[in-house]
């Protein structure tokens, strides 16, 4: 089901309906609570059929909870509850088809994001959303299947005298931003190395099913480009001074390292659209170039048997008067003349380098 599909779910729904467009899926729902400080970490592991009451716990530090899948509405809603998420923000982290953005509350921040996922075997890419509510002293990410590219993060916060159990919420949101701007590095590497393989093979020994291979791959760029491309004004929002207020000071030279990284990603999606679209002028130009050459030979061939046909045909008429026909070398002299006429040609054609 396509994006346009999800969206028909929620057409004359009052704003605030809290509605799933995503697909169905058949996973259970996770939640991974991490909280610590600068000297202690705890984790926990809850399910759907767990008391969520016990989430919600008073502890000196940070606590980061994962919840992987947003489709159980009632599990959400309860969550939203917790944490007096409004209608609004709980409508929008159940709505897969979100763009990325950046919105204010008086009590926490609400961003969207997408994170991509490579499959190594097949190459396929598959997008899932990302929320995060970042709190004072919380921070709550919704993603839609289990599955993520935080295990780094979760290594490094429960590392011994690690130094990032020292930082702040902000510090937090920011290596969750970066881990997932950093895998679209990995992505887009991936998609320029299928570009070089396909523009090596179109210039070598293009066929036609080398256009199809082009067109979905172009397919692929601009979903991507629609996907990941609002990437650099998300960052660039969260450099603000009223949303730098939930994320702390601690962390302004990180989010213009972020803000460079969007501009690459930003900058290396046009890059490879450009690439894509010129594979498809350089593919019909190669196919162009064949048909020519194709039509080159042809057209040198029937210049050749031009004359020949001219010869065999004259001297095919049923005249009883044709001198040449009682010589005893006529049939000879008239292939040596077809013979000199082929090697003429074929002289003259190689001169002019059609040959």
């Amino acid at each position: 089901m396509n994006d346009s599909s999800n969206r028909i779910k929620k057409v004359g729904l009052p704003p605030g309906s809290i509605i799933y467009t995503g697909e169905n899926p058949q996973h259970k729902i996770h939640i991974d609570i991490l909280a610590y400080n600068d000297s202690v970490t705890k984790r926990e592991l809850f399910d759907e059929s767990s008391d969520l009451s016990e989430i919600r716990k008073d502890f000196k530090g940070i606590t980061w909870i994962n919840i992987d899948g947003i489709h159980n509405i009632p599990l959400v809603k309860e969550i939203g509850k917790l944490f007096c998420l409004d209608n609004l923000v709980m409508e929008d982290l159940v709505n897969s088809t979100q763009r990325a953005k950046v919105e204010e509350r008086e009590e926490y921040l609400f961003i969207v994001m997408k994170m991509l996922k490579l499959n190594l075997i097949s190459k396929d890419i598959t997008y899932e959303q990302v929320s995060f509510i970042v709190g004072e002293d919380y921070l709550l990410t919704f993603q839609e299947t289990p599955g993520d590219v935080f295990d780094s993060i979760r290594a490094r916060i429960e590392a011994p005298n690690s130094r990032m159990r020292k930082k702040s919420v902000g510090y937090l949101t920011y290596t969750i931003l970066d881990s997932i701007v950093d895998n679209y590095f990995m992505i887009l590497d991936e998609v320029e190395m299928e570009i070089d393989r396909l523009e090596s093979k179109v210039i070598n020994n293009s066929e036609r099913e080398d256009l199809q291979a082009i067109i979905t791959l172009k397919q692929k760029v601009t979903t991507l480009k629609r996907t990941i491309g609002p990437i650099r004004e998300l960052i660039s929002r969260l450099q603000t001074n009223s949303v730098a207020e939930y994320l702390n000071d601690d962390i302004k030279i990180y989010l213009t390292d972020l803000s460079d990284h969007g501009i690459i990603v930003h900058d290396t999606l046009d890059i490879l659209n450009s690439r894509v679209t010129e594979l498809i002028q350089l593919y019909h130009s190669t196919i162009s170039n064949g048909m020519n050459e194709i039509m080159q030979i042809l057209a040198i061939i029937s210049t050749i048997f031009m004359p020949l046909s001219f010869l065999a045909s004259l001297y095919g008429m049923n005249f009883e008067y044709m001198p040449e026909l009682q010589s005893k070398y006529g049939y000879f002299i008239i292939l040596g003349i077809m013979f000199a006429l082929v090697l003429a040609m074929l002289a003259y054609f190689k001169r002019k380098k059609w040959i």
